[in-house]
């Protein structure tokens, strides 16, 4: 029953208890000294509107003297206290004196700047009014229209520190946003009669758009305006900090664009076509070759992509032709026999229907692709080269890839096991090093002979006798060694061996890369 009693209770306050955004809009146009403006009452009226769209209570006040305008910010304030956003729109004359801003009732004289303080209304008394609002306090200052008062106090020679337009605001308080028409010392058009002044109607087409920050909101009123009224820029000074303030929350929020699919159209290049087919050239592999034809399919009438069809079909049959023959004795069919199923018919039918069911034929398991060594560099050749000749006890030095008088030596040992004829200098080409290496490597069951100490000569002996009457020395001398045989010179035609290498000719000559004869 209480949670009742207060239910209603609360149902029943003003709405105004409960607005999180309120706002005073003022439009003062009847001025009794000077000339009416057109639009302040127009604007007030559009602004009001547009305002209580997007969820603010409103106070709509119009024509107001010195006292009404006082006795209607009192009133506003007590909403401004128990409100998140509190705002002012104002539209009408507004004044610059002494670096102070100050609205003009429409019933002030002002024949003097020191009759500011006492016909006038300054800035600092209409932001007190809204100190008490707890996240936004805003003001929108639509004043900044060419001002007859300042035309007649200057003539009167009773203006002089009143200025064009109005002035910066530097000393607001936390969470305030000011906006003026134009920017400091600046003046903007009333526009025609009839119509919104060129800032209003840039205010109202920013508060339909989506809903956004206020400042981002501030920031689309000015591109408006500067797009209808070329040189005119709108002053915004804020001290808001991060959370952000939205003020148009009921606008229509845009619809996402709908995604359009459209297929990419095909660039035949014909210099990216040419660097592709170099790429596949230069890789030299079955799938590099099918990922250039696929890529440019769109050009298969080109002369490269014939070109690399034709190469890649010959680098499949090398592929296959590599493969190692089946082992077993169990044939393949060509063709798998087909299973026959016998299914029984309905009763009282006498035949039996055969249904044949084709056998699935099986794939073949296909040979790991072997891995590709990667290729030696000249000094690592020359390093290989002697590891190996190491391995069969033919190079007998450390392996340091330096190819002089050891290496050489090591392979004439080899030379003389093997029964080859492989020459190698240090100057050959890494593919020179690269076929020695394979044929020593090829030649596992070779060993050179272990290094034999060379025989010392025979010292010479001499037996000495006792001296005689008849002295006589005999001296035996260890015999000479026998003279190796010459070697037999060969006959016939000599023989030659296809081998990588280095020949040197009886003149000194090198020839490199051509065949060697023994």
């Amino acid at each position: 029953m209480l949670r009742l009693v207060f239910a209603l209770f609360f149902s029943l306050l003003p709405a105004v208890l409960w607005a999180e955004k309120v706002a005073l809009v003022i439009g003062n146009e009847r001025y009794q000294n000077v000339t009416p403006l057109a639009n302040p009452g127009r604007d007030a009226e559009a602004v009001s509107a547009a305002l209580s769209k997007q969820g603010f209570d409103v106070v709509k006040a119009t024509d107001l003297t010195r006292s009404a305008l006082y006795n209607t910010l009192r009133e506003f304030r007590d909403r401004a206290d128990r409100a998140d956003v509190a705002m002012v729109y104002y539209a009408g004359h507004g004044i610059e004196v002494g670096g102070q801003n100050f609205l003009i009732p429409v019933d002030a004289r002002l024949s003097d700047e020191r009759d500011a303080d006492l016909e006038m209304i300054g800035m600092d008394v209409v932001l007190r009014q809204l100190s008490g609002a707890k996240k936004l306090k805003m003001v929108v200052l639509d004043a900044c229209r060419d001002n007859p008062f300042v035309q007649k106090m200057q003539r009167e020679n009773r203006g002089r520190n009143i200025g064009q337009g109005l002035a910066i605001v530097s000393n607001a308080e936390a969470a305030t946003l000011i906006a003026y028409a134009a920017a400091a010392g600046e003046v903007t058009p009333d526009g025609p009669a009839g119509h919104n002044s060129p800032f209003t109607s840039a205010f109202l087409k920013a508060l339909d758009l989506p809903p956004a920050d206020v400042r981002i909101l501030l920031g689309a009123v000015r591109d408006e305006l500067n797009r209808t009224v070329p040189g005119a820029v709108p002053f915004v000074y804020s001290s808001l900090g991060a959370e952000q303030v939205v003020i148009n929350p009921n606008s229509t929020k845009p619809e996402p664009p709908v995604p359009v699919t459209t297929e990419k159209p095909v660039v035949h290049d014909e210099e990216q076509m040419l660097r592709d087919y170099a790429m596949a050239e230069f890789s030299g592999s079955v799938e590099t070759w099918d990922a250039f034809l696929e890529t440019h399919a769109a050009q298969s009438s080109q002369l490269l992509y014939l070109l690399a069809q034709r190469t890649r079909a010959q680098l499949a049959g090398q592929k296959i032709a590599a493969l190692p023959p089946q082992t077993g004795t169990a044939e393949r069919a060509t063709d798998p026999a087909p299973v026959t199923t016998s299914v029984a018919p309905p009763a009282g039918e006498q035949q039996q229907a055969a249904v044949q069911i084709p056998a699935i034929p099986v794939p073949e398991p296909q040979p790991a692709p072997q891995p590709q060594a990667p290729a030696l560099s000249r000094d690592e050749l020359k390093r290989a080269v002697q590891a190996a000749l190491k391995d069969r006890g033919c190079y007998r030095s450390s392996v340091d890839g330096i190819w002089g008088r050891g290496s050489l030596a090591a392979l004439v040992r080899f030379n003389e096991a093997a029964g080859t004829d492989l020459h190698l200098d240090s100057n050959a080409d890494a593919e020179v090093f690269a076929a020695v290496l394979e044929e020593v490597e090829q030649s596992e069951e070779v060993i050179c002979a272990a290094a034999q100490p060379t025989p010392k000569p025979a010292r010479k002996t001499t037996t000495a006798r006792k001296p005689s009457t008849t002295s006589t020395a005999t001296v035996q001398q260890a015999a000479p060694d026998p003279t190796p045989p010459k070697p037999a010179v060969k006959s016939g035609a000599p023989t030659c061996r296809p081998k990588y290498g280095t020949l040197y000719g009886s003149d000194g000559s090198l020839s490199v890369g051509l065949p060697i004869c023994r």
